[in-house]
């Protein structure tokens, strides 16, 4: 009987989880090194899909062996619809995933940090490179 109710349960969780997850799940080429959430990613063929939960807030961004975890914000857009489509911010060489769409007036905003100060390190010392 306990293995029944534990199949029963497990049965109704994929029943809800896997057609969330395959209405969200979207597929990208991406011809350039890019990061999210803090991550570097190199350029190749990714796919977004939401993680199963009831905020919609976390999604995967994975390809491969490379793999981040976003944790998102809501974006309407009702007076423009969107394709699925990811956004970025480009800053000198570097790319960064800040919003994408999964549907046409709901999107998803990756927040971002807010430094004061950038600094890269050289051997022992630091050296600023900019400000916000």
């Amino acid at each position: 009987m306990k293995f029944y109710k534990i199949s029963l349960f497990l049965t109704l969780l994929m029943a809800v989880c896997v057609p969330a997850v395959a209405q969200t799940e979207m597929r990208f080429s991406i011809l350039f090194n890019f990061s999210a959430a803090g991550k570097s990613l190199p350029a190749g063929h990714y796919t977004v899909v939401r993680v199963c939960g009831d905020n919609h807030a976390a999604w995967r961004i994975y390809s491969g062996r490379t793999s981040v975890m976003v944790l998102t914000n809501s974006v309407e857009s009702q007076q423009k619809a969107h394709r699925r489509s990811l956004l970025f911010s480009h800053v000198g060489n570097a790319y960064s995933l800040i919003q994408f769409w999964p549907t046409e007036h709901i999107g998803r905003d990756l927040p971002s940090p807010k430094a004061k100060q950038v600094l890269i390190a050289d051997g022992d010392k630091y050296v600023e490179i900019g400000a916000e």
